[in-house]
């Protein structure tokens, strides 16, 4: 059984040329794809039956491309049965439209492509050499690897298919090595992979008795594991495989991805399959499960009241196109004219089933609940969905930033990095996303829906930072908003206060630009717990600042909630106090 399993790890492989055939979809070859960082390999393209240029798919890449589709090409006669397993999910709407791309491995390089450079060279000199006398590795390649896929293959797709380019439409997945090369891509390029499917990860508990090449990946994910915040993690084992510690060596990792702040079956799963084994077979009999959990279809928000509007992949010139999901109160009539409320974060608003963390801000329940107690006058919201990938740059006010001395920005840029927010330059949007609400959104609602148009009767709202662009937006343009929310403001920019410039640029902001909105109305607050802790002292900055421009409580106010986190729970909680301050 172990041979089998060695034989799996280390040499999965048969370079035939044949076309695999598919029973479901159409496979695309490109022979011997060039790439000046590793050999030269074919890559087989999975389509859906369906594939049109006038949709946008997901991608997923996996490893090991020759024995995804086709087992009479394979050195074993299995295979994962990708065409059908993902024929029959997209079908049934249990995930998102999406395509496959199969990177063929070499065989003689495969072990050398798939193990993890930085693991590999945190090894002691004696498993080094275990590794060399039986594996014949005395160096690793993925490194290469990976930049193959990253600056070569995945340019290439993104150019010749019609696709979602953004991170969180981008996953990465494999089996035993490849399931370790999967966990290595996401989290040395957190900005490209949204989730990795790793399925039988190859721990390599047997090559050497001394556990070492296990603690040196524990140490390397302690280190380099990918934020919590939108990146999905998939592991699992089955309980027939060879290596015997499969099941300790996972639940130490399961209790280190816990620890770094990922929460189990919201994005984080680890799975366990009875009596499954090392083999392509097993690994197609439960492919659905991560699939489903990596890219399941996003259901619509249900609104509990009233109803919900959705125009898919709002375009735009100026910002990537985004969702728009419009919320009309009970008995929304076109007889009457209602006030508009902008709102960030658009996917979070309604419905709880359908988040990330299941959490959410439940606006229909409380604006019909003011509404129908006279504490707010009629209106409708605009919920905006983030861009995934592009909210921080979508989101940072641009012009603070810009004020900041080059080594200020670099600061920000290089903190930005080592949380896996952007990875490379860092230059805000936030200019051209309020040009998109302002001078496309808003036109089409103003013309779509029976609306007063008026600032005083226009707001916009967010937490975090969507509080910092509604702040932003109010300011930047005084004659379309008349007031703004800023709940949980995130004014460190970043995520750190210590040798923090943002701050400051930020007051200085609001001290030249306050005045603008003086016949306008904000609303400030924040909490105490989690990230709401470092805000305090920045919001009592801010609080003098309104005070030294003759702000009163009849346009100006700032809550604090002793006790509240920064979540949507806690948003939810108090919304009815901002929307009684700007509505009423």
């Amino acid at each position: 059984m172990k041979f089998l399993v060695l034989t799996s790890l280390f040499f999965v492989s048969f370079a035939y040329s044949q076309l695999p055939t598919v029973s479901l979809g159409k496979i695309e070859r490109i022979e011997n794809f060039k790439s000046k960082y590793v050999s030269d390999r074919n890559i087989d393209i999975w389509l859906p039956s369906d594939y049109s240029k006038d949709k946008k798919y997901t991608v997923v890449y996996m490893h090991d491309g020759q024995m995804l589709f086709d087992a009479t090409q394979t050195w074993n006669k299995q295979e994962w049965k990708v065409d059908e397993i993902f024929s029959e999910l997209i079908k049934n709407k249990e995930i998102e439209d999406c395509m496959v791309v199969g990177i063929w491995n070499i065989p003689d390089k495969r072990l050398i492509e798939y193990f993890p450079q930085t693991i590999f060279q945190n090894l002691d000199e004696s498993t080094q050499k275990t590794l060399k006398e039986k594996y014949n590795i005395n160096k690793t390649e993925s490194d290469e690897y990976l930049k193959f896929i990253v600056e070569e293959l995945k340019p290439y797709i993104d150019s010749q298919y019609s696709i979602k380019k953004d991170k969180d439409n981008t996953i990465i997945l494999g089996s035993s090595m490849g399931a370790l090369i999967s966990m290595y891509a996401i989290s040395e390029y957190p900005e490209v992979f949204g989730g990795a499917g790793c399925m039988s990860t190859a721990w390599l508990t047997f090559i050497e008795p001394k556990y070492e090449i296990p603690l040196a990946t524990f140490n390397y994910l302690r280190d380099k594991l990918p934020s919590s915040l939108n990146h999905k993690l998939y592991f699992d084992y089955g309980t027939s495989e060879a290596d015997e510690n499969y099941e300790l060596t996972q639940n130490f990792v399961d209790l280190m991805i816990i620890k770094k702040g990922f929460q189990k079956d919201i994005n984080f799963m680890s799975y366990i399959k009875g009596g499954g084994k090392h083999t392509e077979k097993d690994w197609s009999e439960r492919l659905d499960i991560p699939l489903k959990f990596l890219i399941g279809r996003k259901q619509n928000q249900q609104a509990s009241v009233g109803k919900i509007d959705k125009y898919e992949n709002f375009n735009s010139k100026y910002v990537t196109d985004r969702n728009v999901e419009v919320w009309l109160p009970e008995n929304y009539s076109k007889n009457k004219k209602y006030a508009v409320l902008y709102m960030h974060d658009g996917q979070m608003l309604f419905d709880s089933a359908t988040t990330w963390n299941k959490q959410a801000w439940d606006v229909d329940d409380t604006a019909q609940r003011l509404m129908n107690e006279k504490k707010v006058r009629d209106f409708i919201v605009v919920g905006i969905w983030n861009g995934g990938q592009t909210r921080h740059i979508d989101y940072f006010p641009q012009k603070p930033y810009e004020s900041l001395t080059e080594s200020q920005k670099e600061y920000v840029q290089d903190k930005l990095n080592e949380t896996g927010r952007i990875k490379g330059d860092f230059m805000p949007n936030s200019d051209n996303y309020l040009k998109f609400l302002v001078q496309e959104l808003k036109p089409f609602i103003d013309k779509k829906y029976s609306v007063k148009i008026d600032k005083e009767n226009t707001f916009i709202m967010g937490s975090s930072m969507g509080g910092l662009i509604s702040m932003y937006a109010i300011t930047q343009y005084p004659e379309v908003f008349g007031g703004a929310g800023c709940l949980s403001t995130h004014w460190t920019g970043i995520f750190d206060v210590e040798n923090n410039p943002i701050p400051n640029a930020f007051y200085t902001y609001l001290d030249e630009n306050i005045d603008k909105i003086n016949n306008s109305k904000i609303y400030f607050d924040y909490g105490n717990k989690t990230l709401d802790e470092l805000y305090p002292p920045l919001q009592k900055e801010v609080d003098e600042i309104m005070q030294k421009h003759n702000f009163t409580s009849k346009n100006w106010i700032t809550k604090f909630f002793k006790g509240d986190d920064h979540s949507e729970n806690s948003w939810k909680n108090r919304l009815h106090i901002p929307l009684e301050f700007l509505l009423k």
